[in-house]
């Protein structure tokens, strides 16, 4: 396995890519749904079930992971988008499904080397500004108030958005989960690594990226970016700045 990561990296609201070779990485497991597409051959992979290789895998939100080789692109869905067809959910086992190319929805079976990653993060259908499938205006409500915050550099607590709909903190937290399937730490945490990354590749050094996306220091963004992606914030910014020279 080379030990950097090379390739390109695009971002919406509702997904992130990344499309390169992979490097070193260890054993993770993230919030995000993902599905990672061979491009040159097969990926080779872990999971719960072992070491695998196929054209294609999905592991769904939480599963425990590590890419071992491949040129690949790699799809990370945010949590609250229900963008992954009920098919591929179907073949999924401990969290994972094995794919061909032919299972994949045509938007990412039509996926090569030279597909422009910015035009596909903002086409149909990925580029819905609703990421959830519930008509409940109060989540919406909440959800979004989460990510304004965000981008102002304010980390608003459990207490603050429970105020907004009306209930108990409590209760805010048990209904967070019932109407999203995602604890609000949880989420929340997604949103800020988002925060940081796309403050990062902007040329924002990592001390005030890591401050701007509300963790308390370098360290604890550090620490949370490699426990979600399996590779280190400085790993992406490298295969960014790879792209960006040649």
């Amino acid at each position: 396995m080379p030990k950097n990561w090379r390739g390109d990296i695009a971002f919406s609201d509702n997904m992130a890519i990344f499309r390169g070779h992979v490097g070193d990485n260890k054993r993770h497991s993230h919030w995000a749904s993902q599905i990672t597409i061979a491009l040159d051959g097969e990926i080779e992979f872990e999971s719960a079930s072992g070491l695998m290789r196929s054209q294609a895998v999905y592991f769904a939100s939480k599963t425990e992971h590590r890419l071992l080789s491949g040129f690949v692109c790699s799809i990370y869905f945010d949590p609250m988008f229900d963008a992954i067809p009920k098919t591929l959910k179907e073949k999924t086992r401990d969290g994972c499904a094995p794919l061909c190319r032919e299972d994949l929805p045509d938007a990412l079976g039509a996926i090569t080397k030279n597909t422009d990653l910015t035009a596909l993060v903002n086409s149909p259908p990925f580029n819905l500004t609703d990421l959830t499938s519930s008509s409940n205006a109060r989540l919406q409500n909440v959800i979004q108030e989460v990510k304004t915050k965000l981008s102002e550099g304010v980390d608003v607590d459990r207490d603050y958005l429970a105020q907004l709909v009306h209930l108990s903190p409590t209760r805010f937290s048990h209904w967070f989960v019932e109407q999203t399937g995602v604890p609000l730490r949880s989420y929340k945490k997604w949103l800020k690594l988002r925060v940081a990354m796309d403050a990062l590749l902007e040329g924002i050094s990592p001390m005030n990226a890591a401050m701007l996306a509300g963790f308390s220091d370098l360290t604890h963004m550090s620490r949370e970016f490699s426990d979600s992606f399996g590779l280190t914030y400085l790993d992406a910014q490298r295969a960014w700045e790879h792209v960006r020279k040649n």
